[in-house]
């Protein structure tokens, strides 16, 4: 990727250029306005991410690998590092004509923000020139993870929360948008009271037209539901519709809550299906004991 090109996809946003180790970088918000030695830091310890050598992993996800990182002296800022992989096979020739992930996500960000949808802040952005890989970086976000709150939280808590969420997913879809990755890994919990949620990783988010179509929207929102999680019951996976259908009608119509059960429970027989492939595959291929003796 020329700089020329980069610097085509980073048309409109505040921030500072850089070039380093086969690298396009840009720095933006409030990293823009950071020391040297700070921004020096932040550059190191992105670089250790895409190593692979930063302390703390966060998670491996199918394209993507999350890493987390106080930056400057002990105390600084801290940040998100995700590396993207290359995008392989068919799936570049749909990006040919596309912004860059990295891009992509500067730039949706910055319109979920303008709509009150809360987003993290975006301090880093940068493309591999020869390699294909990307690397976001986003702040450090206060609040716990969807998965994390799920762990600790009350019953009470925990009810309050899934309408809650619903009523949030409601008001994305309303503003015009369908989440790229809409599992509870992706969103935060910020506070309590009031309750405030945080969307993160939206290479795959899109401002569409689609969102006006019921259709698409229980698709996406069928996504929080189909992971397992430790004390999440179908009650509570409901208890999240009912937030998000409260928010779109006064009176929620039975059909809909039958239809989004059903595409939660095929969702989640397809899943299960597949691990048990994937199992099944695992214990085939695993090295079997030696016999004893001769």
């Amino acid at each position: 990727m020329t700089w020329r090109k980069m610097t085509w996809q980073m048309t409109g946003f505040d921030g500072v250029p850089l070039t380093r180790g086969g690298w396009t970088f840009f720095i933006l918000g409030s990293a823009a306005r950071f020391s040297e030695p700070l921004r020096d830091s932040l550059i190191a310890s992105a670089f250790a991410a895409i190593d692979g050598t930063l302390a703390t992993r966060i998670r491996r996800s199918r394209h993507a690998e999350t890493w987390f990182q106080h930056f400057g002296n002990i105390g600084g800022p801290g940040g998100y590092f995700k590396v993207l992989d290359p995008i392989r096979g068919l799936n570049r020739i749909r990006w040919i004509f596309k912004r860059r992930r990295a891009a992509h996500v500067a730039s949706i960000s910055e319109h979920l923000r303008a709509d009150a949808v809360r987003v993290p802040e975006i301090l880093l952005l940068g493309v591999e020139r020869r390699g294909g890989r990307e690397i976001i970086v986003t702040a450090r976000i206060d609040g716990f993870s969807l998965v994390h709150h799920f762990k600790r939280a009350t019953l009470a808590s925990r009810r309050v929360v899934l309408r809650a969420l619903g009523a949030e997913v409601a008001r994305l879809h309303r503003a015009g948008y369908i989440h790229g990755d809409l599992t509870p890994y992706n969103i935060f919990v910020a506070r309590l009271e009031p309750l405030q949620f945080v969307f993160i990783d939206h290479e795959r988010t899109r401002r569409t037209i689609l969102s006006r179509f019921e259709r698409p929207r229980m698709r996406n929102l069928v996504q929080l539901g189909h992971l397992e999680l430790a004390g999440v019951t179908n009650t509570d996976r409901m208890r999240v519709w009912c937030g998000y259908a409260a928010a779109f009608s006064a009176q929620p119509r039975r059909a809909e809550r039958r239809r989004v059960a059903a595409m939660l429970a095929a969702r989640m027989g397809m899943e299960g299906k597949a691990a048990a492939v994937a199992a099944r595959a695992s214990a085939s291929v695993a090295p079997h004991p030696e016999a004893s003796g001769s």
